[in-house]
């Protein structure tokens, strides 16, 4: 039964994102919100500059869970997953858990 409700507020709520699993693409929708600290910035000192340091708040389905290699296209940015597990009520699970961060495309070109 809250299977269905969750699908209703994701289908009405829901952001649009692309999921990202190796060379798999999967269009879908979930919730996303900064995850903001007291008193901490979102870009931190490094000894190269300013590092961005934010992080997402990841709602999602559950039957498109995440793992670690994946990552998620939103608002036209890239984040990988930074850490991730599904949400249950009881034997079912309600929804994907994860925690995002920017990607660096710059590193990954490098490589």
């Amino acid at each position: 039964m809250m299977e269905r409700e969750w699908s209703a507020l994701l289908e009405r709520y829901g952001q649009r994102v692309v999921l990202h699993r190796g060379e798999r693409e999967t269009a879908g929708k979930a919730f996303l919100q900064p995850i903001r600290e007291t008193g901490q910035e979102q870009q931190v000192p490094s000894p190269l500059g300013f590092r961005r340091e934010d992080r997402l708040l990841y709602l999602g389905v559950p039957d498109c869970p995440l793992g670690q290699e994946d990552w998620v296209e939103w608002n036209g940015g890239a984040y990988e997953v930074w850490s991730t597990h599904p949400v249950h009520a009881g034997q079912e699970v309600l929804y994907t858990w994860a925690v995002l961060r920017p990607r660096d495309l710059e590193a990954e070109a490098a490589l």
